[in-house]
């Protein structure tokens, strides 16, 4: 083999290394995107699993009281009264939107455990991104889960309006 095929050959394989390297480094990026990406997600369904037990229950405890006809504000939770009752020690045994007020919860997947906080406050319809002091017809409750994975947390919100037909 002359000089010019052993140049031509060491060429071949240094261009072959390079292009090894480039193709590792693509599948490198495209594995940690995937898993970051199935992490949010992960965590996305963890929230709106929340949210959907929360939003299934009735606004509050005394919108079950038929005795008062017409609900005002009033008649509802006190603000400082927001979250579970006696006796309701899991969302399991939640029998009002605001029972998830200071819920905190583990929640272990195949992978991961996630930590997920849940905070309710009355709102003004006008004004949603800020709590209020007094009662309202407007509840909403906010969602942080923690993703263990890049120490981020999502944070979804759900806003549950009481309404009642005569």
């Amino acid at each position: 083999m002359g000089k010019g095929e052993t140049l031509v050959t060491m060429g071949a394989m240094v261009m072959l290394s390079v292009t090894a390297i480039n193709v590792n480094n693509s599948f490198t990026e495209n594995s940690e995107y995937f898993n970051e990406t199935r992490h949010t997600l992960e965590t996305i369904a963890l929230a709106n699993s929340i949210i959907e037990e929360a939003s299934q229950l009735p606004f509050d405890e005394q919108s079950w009281d038929s005795t008062i006809v017409e609900k005002v504000a009033t008649d509802f939770t006190d603000v400082g009264d927001l979250g579970t009752d006696f006796g309701e020690s899991s969302y399991a045994t939640f029998d009002d939107f605001d029972d998830f007020n200071n819920f905190a919860v583990a929640e272990t997947t195949m992978q991961n455990i996630y930590q997920i906080n849940c905070e309710v406050n009355y709102i003004h319809p006008s004004y949603p991104d800020s709590s209020i002091s007094t009662r309202s017809l407007y509840k909403k409750l906010t969602v942080s889960v923690r993703n263990p994975v890049n120490n981020d947390s999502l944070v979804l919100s759900y806003v549950h309006g009481f309404w009642y037909f005569n």
